[in-house]
């Protein structure tokens, strides 16, 4: 059995609405692709209009049909995705772009794909949710 992993995603505010449809519907579909999440595994969200981790979210289901496509700023990908659902939302100031960088997170284009690599960056996420 696989040990589950914590990643830190992008939320690209130019792309989707993600805020709003995780607070009107409670999840977002995530694309299937060089990303391999697993069920159960935890997806922080690092929104890029607000340059801050607030969501926590859980993978709960994989190859489903996108849901939230209504909350899309361009034409969304017709494709498999897996479901995210929301755990906890954050509202503070200790996980904005400043201090995220003091434990690791690089920014630029390594916030493109998912990473749960960052052991240090992580930690620090966890330790503040």
């Amino acid at each position: 059995m696989l040990n589950n992993r914590t990643w830190l995603a992008f939320a690209n505010r130019k792309r989707c609405r993600h805020t709003d449809a995780i607070h009107y519907l409670g999840f977002i579909n995530w694309r299937m692709g060089r990303v391999r999440f697993s069920i159960g595994d935890i997806v922080y969200l690092f929104m890029s209009d607000e340059r801050c981790v607030r969501f926590k979210m859980v993978v709960t289901a994989e190859n489903c049909k996108r849901e939230d496509q209504s909350f899309w700023v361009v034409t969304p990908p017709n494709e498999i995705t897996y479901k995210l659902e929301l755990l906890e939302e954050y509202e503070g100031t200790m996980l904005s772009e400043k201090e995220l960088c003091k434990y690791g997170l690089k920014g630029g284009r390594s916030l493109e794909v998912p990473n749960c690599n960052n052991k240090e960056l992580i930690g620090y996420i966890i330790s503040i949710f």
